[in-house]
């Protein structure tokens, strides 16, 4: 099962934890997944493995 889902919001933790939605997620022939993230800024989708993401952090409450 992968851990993110589509809809959820990422952040890239190995390059400047640029954030954005998984609009795609891809199993791979050895078991592991891929993602396409929409980045936000770029008006692209980047695709990332699962060991590059993590949970983005909302900050609430911040002004």
């Amino acid at each position: 099962m992968s851990k993110f889902a589509i809809g959820e919001q990422v952040e890239n933790v190995a390059n400047d934890h640029e954030s954005g939605t998984v609009v795609a997620v891809f199993p791979t022939v050895d078991g592991s997944f891929r993602y396409a993230v929409d980045t936000e800024g770029y008006d692209t989708l980047q695709f990332f493995t699962e060991e590059k993401l993590a949970f983005a952090v909302t900050r609430r409450g911040a002004t």
